[in-house]
């Protein structure tokens, strides 16, 4: 621009403008001696030089301003060793003197006035002039100006662009320059990449020369192309690029401008894009995508697999699953309308069909799909086919009401359809009933002939109490042998009276399993809604007290009596009593003499256990034995029985009394006890008495439970020299095989025997019989409940040795008892 200013000048003026340089680019730029001289002068510090000089011999007037090198300027004269703020030469202006002297001489000719004239026109044709050129060098000075804004603003924006910029040269791989952002993408400065070779970005395997192979490949590219590739941080980090390059040529330099876009984050979304498609693609859950009028737009690979259909099958308006989804998503959105709501997510269990019309079952969520802009685009279906976990489910919820033997309602599923039928009842005015079955003598069949053939004798029942029964009523195992028959919508009692019946005689047949024959009878307790109780708790446990008082009366069925209720109140009351005799010292022994049967004479005692309650006064062992053998004090009790006993015997032997053997009965807990030989032999060591002594009762039913512990039992007692006596006998079902074998010494006749005796035959043969049974194994026989003189008179004849009864003696508390020892003996 200043050159072209100059030329115009000279072109019009005859002036003459001039770019010099101490250190000229070009020949023509070379300052002569004038312009030297003032290059030295403003070296100096001389702002300006103005004078007169001679150019090519003729006169000038010359002006001249320095330069000063900035930074634009070192793009061209940065080679030339000049840095920025140094002065780099001048401009001069040479104004021609020559057409000013012609005026001069001209007006001098023309008289003093004239040159006046002269003069005053030149030198306001020079002010003109200075103005004309000072306007120009302002020109030139704003036209500099707008290209260091221009080149300024462009700084700025390569410096501050978001991608990143690198300019290296073609032939050496030198990196030029750079921008912060191309820095930062390496975690270094620009600083640090200036200057360097361009493998400094790049991990991969270099040349000779230091180049990847990429940028030498790129020497012959076409211009624009992108390219893939990776650069290498400082911190040893890959990131992805994208490089866009031009080449470009610069003061003869062919180089590359390269444009760096980091892509690490894009291809890491790609990337999990691509492999969430495949999760989808390959997700064992059929997945599909509609838009909001519930055209499907995406089905995945099992969809397809699962149902049968192609996308295209499911965009076709007759299509079952089309119209399904249309259905569905009309109702999704329309509630989400009326509700204000936006629709949320919602899931249905349902029976799906398959295009080959079978069926299974499927969770179906459907839920919303929104763009970027938060609006609502698509729907979302997932379709789990859970048919497995249905099965599952409904076998749980088999498992869960039903037994697991027979197969029958178990007690859950008992008590909801029975509270199902009372409210039903109640609305209806009708009854319903329940009866409680439970197997006698079960547990016999179970520990005989083992759990297999119990668990066989269950099944069989279970099996006949199901087609003794309506379709309406239901039949539940409770456990172990214990059976319950609901009975809704019953009319009248002799209804019930004629399914219970049924259920007896289907019962009553006997029962072949592995070649054996088992006759099975059962106690039956029956009560009703709403008479004895408006809940399946209440019901079931007044038929328990029913079936109870059925099996102790030997009744096939018993209904429910409210007395019943009262007897049992009375029973948890006696077990509440019971808990505090032994502590409170309530309880007592009373002992019954035993005689010689031929004599008379006193040779034995039973101890017999009494309780004296303060408020109730003695209170009959058949009322709180019983309670005490169900609660498990019964051991309590029995060691307190055993202890008093030999305590007795002893107390007795310290007062000069010739003791004699003193019997004591055994509960069944005692009996399963495995160290109650040692705990006997024990007692009796810490009292001091003999073991001959003390005799211990055992009941026909308590040892055949389990024949085989009982004998070894009774093998540690005879060895301590304990006396053993069978009780009841004839009463239970013990073999002469077992008897044989047990290490016994008394055998007992039981009273309801010796009642009959002197009245029926069978009585006197069966007491006869047990006599010489005895004696016939070694054993002693004692009669007990010997009322009558009859009786006695028979026992003498079959040769009884010993009787106890009323006829001789009532129990005795222990003051009596010892008295009437004292006499017997000093007579």
């Amino acid at each position: 621009m200043t050159r072209q200013v100059h030329e115009l000048a000279t072109e019009q003026y005859g002036n003459r403008g001039h770019i010099t340089s101490r250190k000229p680019l070009r020949p023509e730029n070379a300052p002569d001696a004038w312009e030297r001289a003032s290059l030295e002068a403003f070296a100096q510090g001389v702002p300006e030089t103005l004078s007169v000089a001679e150019i090519d011999g003729a006169p000038y007037l010359r002006l001249m301003r320095p330069m000063i090198t900035e930074v634009p300027c070192l793009k061209c004269h940065a080679c030339q060793g000049y840095q920025a703020g140094e002065q780099r030469g001048g401009i001069s202006v040479s104004i021609p003197l020559r057409p000013y002297q012609a005026i001069q001489a001209q007006l001098t000719r023309l008289g003093t006035i004239h040159l006046a004239i002269l003069w005053l026109l030149g030198l306001l044709f020079f002010l003109y002039f200075k103005r004309v050129v000072d306007a120009r060098i302002r020109e030139v000075e704003q036209a500099r100006s707008a290209v260091e804004q221009s080149e300024r603003k462009y700084r700025l924006l390569f410096n501050e662009m978001e991608i990143g910029f690198g300019l290296a040269d073609t032939a050496s791989g030198e990196i030029l320059d750079c921008n912060p952002c191309l820095a930062r993408l390496v975690e270094r400065s620009p600083a640090e990449l200036i200057g360097q070779k361009q493998s400094i970005l790049h991990p991969e395997a270099t040349t000779p020369e230091g180049l990847t192979e990429d940028f030498v490949a790129r020497r012959q590219a076409p211009q624009g192309n992108i390219l893939n590739a990776q650069l290498l941080t400082k911190s040893g980090q890959i990131r992805e690029v994208e490089i866009q390059t031009r080449r470009l040529e610069l003061d003869g330099r062919q180089l590359f401008l390269g444009m760096f876009k980091d892509v690490t984050d894009l291809h890491a979304h790609a990337r999990q894009s691509f492999l969430l498609l495949q999760a989808i693609e390959q997700s064992p859950i059929a997945i599909l995508i509609t838009d909001l009028q519930g055209v499907p737009q995406y089905i995945n690979r099992y969809f397809s697999v699962q149902k049968g259909y192609r996308l295209a099958d499911l965009q076709r308006s007759d299509n079952p699953v089309h119209q399904f989804l249309r259905r569905h998503i009309a109702d999704f959105r329309q509630n989400g309308a009326a509700t204000g709501i936006v629709p949320a997510d919602w899931t249905e269990e349902r029976l799906a069909q398959r295009k080959n019309g079978s069926t299974y079952w499927e969770r179906s969520s459907f839920s919303p799909v929104y763009d970027q802009q938060g609006q609502l685009s698509h729907f979302l279906m997932l379709g789990e086919d859970i048919s497995d976990e249905k099965n599952s489910a409904l076998q749980f919820e088999y498992l869960a009401t039903h037994d697991s033997l027979t197969g029958l309602a178990n007690r859950l599923l008992l008590h909801d359809r029975t509270d199902q039928a009372i409210l039903k009842a109640k609305r209806q005015r009708q009854q319903v009933f329940l009866l409680l079955l439970d197997l006698d003598r079960f547990k016999i069949v179970n520990d005989s002939l083992g759990h297999d053939i119990g668990d066989q004798l269950l099944l069989q029942v279970a099996e006949r109490l199901r087609g003794a029964v309506r379709e309406s009523d239901t039949v539940a195992r409770l456990g172990g042998d214990e059976f319950v028959v609901l009975f809704p919508e019953v009319n009248s009692d002799a209804t019930i009276v004629d399914l219970a019946e049924s259920i007896r005689r289907a019962i009553a047949n006997p029962i072949r399993i592995q070649q054996r024959e088992i006759l099975v009878t059962a106690s039956i307790g029956l009560s009703q809604y709403p008479a004895h109780g408006d809940s399946c708790a209440e019901l079931i446990r007044h038929a328990d007290l029913a079936m109870y008082r059925a099996k102790e009366s030997g009744n096939c069925l018993c209904s429910f009596d409210p007395a019943m209720d009262q007897r049992m109140a009375e029973t948890l009351e006696i077990e509440s009593d019971l808990r505090y005799a032994l502590t409170r010292d309530q309880l007592l022994l009373h002992y019954q003499p035993k005689v010689a049967c031929a004599t008379g004479q006193l040779i034995g005692m039973e101890a017999l256990l009494r309780w004296r309650h303060p408020e109730k006064g003695l209170i009959s062992p058949a009322l709180f034995i019983p309670v005490a053998e169900q609660t498990g004090l019964i051991g309590e009790i029995g060691s307190w029985v055993l202890d008093t006993v030999c305590r007795q015997i002893a107390d007795w032997q310290r007062n000069g009394l010739q003791p004699v053997t003193v019997a004591i009965n055994l509960s069944a807990r005692q009996f399963e006890r495995a160290d109650l030989a040692c705990q006997i032999h024990d007692q009796l060591q810490d009292c001091g008495v003999a073991a001959g002594l003390l005799e211990v009762e055992l009941t026909e039913g308590l040892i055949m439970k389990k024949p085989l512990a009982a004998v070894q039992i009774m093998e540690q007692l005879k060895q301590y020299g304990v006396r053993i006596a069978l009780d009841d006998f004839g009463t239970g079902y013990s073999s002469l095989n077992y008897l044989r074998r047990f290490p016994l010494d008394v055998l007992k006749i039981d009273r309801s025997f010796v009642d009959d005796l002197g009245e029926d035959r069978s009585a006197e043969a069966v007491a006869t019989s047990i006599v010489s049974i005895a004696h016939s194994l070694g054993l002693q026989a004692v009669a007990e409940g010997v009322e009558t003189e009859i009786q006695l008179r028979f026992l003498r004849q079959i040769g009884c040795d010993q009787v106890q009864g009323y006829y001789f003696h009532k129990p005795l508390p222990v003051e009596a008892i010892t008295e009437l020892l004292a006499r017997s003996q000093q007579g």
